[in-house]
């Protein structure tokens, strides 16, 4: 297995402060934008799940502690049903087997045309849409992010088409984030690749720290105004990242 190098370890905490502050205002962050980011500097697809997934588990749990959220309405019910065993099947068959080739591609385009269609003349509609396919769309998701990694920008579509109230969006997203990268550590695990750093352990005491000092105070001046709008933003920025590399 590659591991990080010194000169590599500032960058990641670099990356993890950084993209903890996203995802304390999206929701997601950490993973979508850190996984194409890692493997670009050579590092194979289960040390970035072992670096960045207990980072993001931990932001996401904060996020949905702080705010009450663990009521299961029938959204997450689906979710749970539908998109969690996805994950699991499409995880291990990453690890087993590699990532489909071209995904950041295709998954990057759907991003950018999502993001597109939400802030122009045909919102309603495109909205509209994505309500009466929830089911096959949340099991795409899964099975996306399973063998990518790169579900978040999907998952903030579904959600952001779904609920309006900043507070809402995030709170369903952290929710669906974390119980996805909860999954994802366990078929890692199980799978006897349980190559731990110290580094493993400390980078999600950072996140918690960075979250606290930094996200939470990003979030409240974020406000409602404008949320999905920044929002459609984060979604074309992920979809122009994934395009990009």
């Amino acid at each position: 297995m590659i591991e990080v190098s010194a000169v590599s370890w500032p960058i990641v905490v670099g990356l993890v402060v950084l993209l903890t502050a996203v995802q304390s205002v999206f929701g997601v962050g950490l993973l979508v934008f850190g996984t194409p980011m890692l493997l670009l500097l050579g590092l194979p697809f289960s040390q970035v799940l072992i670096l960045l997934l207990p980072c993001s588990i931990t932001v996401s749990a904060l996020q949905v502690a702080t705010t009450g959220g663990f009521t299961l309405d029938p959204m997450r019910r689906r979710f749970l049903v539908i998109t969690l065993p996805a994950v699991g099947v499409a995880t291990l068959g990453t690890l087993t087997w590699g990532s489909p080739s071209h995904i950041r591609l295709v998954v990057g385009a759907m991003l950018i045309v999502s993001a597109l269609l939400r802030v122009g003349g045909s919102r309603r509609r495109f909205d509209a849409g994505v309500h009466r396919y929830q089911r096959p769309l949340l099991l795409l998701l899964g099975l996306v992010h399973g063998a990518s990694n790169l579900g978040g920008g999907l998952l903030a579509t579904l959600v952001g088409s779904s609920y309006q109230e900043s507070v809402m969006v995030r709170r369903q997203i952290a929710f669906c984030y974390g119980a996805m990268a909860s999954i994802q550590i366990l078929v890692l695990l199980s799978s006897g690749d349980r190559a731990v750093s110290a580094m493993s352990l400390v980078l999600p005491l950072l996140a918690a720290a960075t979250y606290f000092s930094v996200g939470q105070r990003a979030f409240r001046k974020a406000g409602h105004f404008g949320y999905q709008l920044a929002l459609s933003v984060m979604i074309f920025g992920v979809g122009m990242l994934l395009v990009a590399t």
